[in-house]
């Protein structure tokens, strides 16, 4: 059930963000908040568990594909890696759109341990299960202004928005209104003293950031059922 508790000078600003919810104390796509009640209520975490949190556009892909590899690496030689042929998403599956996505609960019973999983959320929305065993929470960050720049250019390549001003991206990044837990505490602990500085500091950076990179044009692989490591093995939705 949504958060009613939503702040009051809180006013997403609609024409550039999809359909959100202020769920739990974040601003959550509307379509994932049954899908992470689902993932709270159910999943149950193993000691052995691993579980990558990022937020978007900080290397999660890199991040996946390191740790497949890694573990993997006496399963799997180079040449015949399952990296070669499928997308690190695919095989190192989120919790909240994949796993647990339109009601599905998978069954991790013929999963060899330890097991991969990933997450855009933040601690506290994780399941208990987790966060009350001994599995192994691997976090990755980014210089906020880089995830920016890059949220920013991923964002407009699609059409719906491809208007959206870097200004306005930069605010609603500061204030957690892209769809995952606002990070904008740790933002300014690494860029400044307070929110002000910060921000007139940032801006000027973000704007020399703006041109697009080159090798920006790459495309996001799609996702095709749900392959959990370890050698991409299939589980159904039950």
């Amino acid at each position: 059930m949504a958060d009613q508790s939503i702040p009051s000078d809180y006013q997403l600003p609609q024409k550039y963000t999809p359909n959100f919810t202020y769920f739990q104390g974040f601003w959550c796509r509307s379509e994932l908040v049954p899908n992470i009640t689902c993932f709270q209520n159910h999943f149950q975490a193993l000691d052995a568990d691993i579980v990558l949190a990022s937020k978007p556009k900080t290397g999660t892909t890199w991040l996946k594909a390191l740790a497949f590899s890694i573990l993997n690496r006496h399963r799997f030689p180079l040449s015949n890696s399952p990296l070669a042929s499928s997308n690190p998403h695919d095989l190192v599956p989120y919790f909240e759109m994949t796993l647990y996505n339109n009601g599905c609960h998978p069954d991790f019973a013929d999963v060899s341990s330890p097991r991969l999983f990933a997450t855009h959320l933040s601690y506290h929305a994780l399941a208990e299960s987790i966060k009350n065993s001994k599995a192994r929470i691997v976090y990755v960050t980014r210089n906020p202004p880089d995830v920016i720049v890059s949220m920013w250019h991923f964002a407009t390549s699609r059409p719906e928005r491809a208007h959206w001003p870097i200004d306005v991206c930069f605010e609603q990044f500061c204030r957690g209104e892209e769809g995952v837990p606002d990070l904008s505490g740790t933002m300014f602990l690494i860029t400044g003293n307070n929110q002000r500085q910060t921000k007139q500091g940032l801006v000027p950076q973000i704007r020399r950031n703006e041109r697009k990179p080159s090798g920006s044009n790459k495309k996001d692989g799609g996702v095709h059922g749900m392959s959990v490591l370890r050698g991409g093995r299939e589980s159904g939705c039950h």
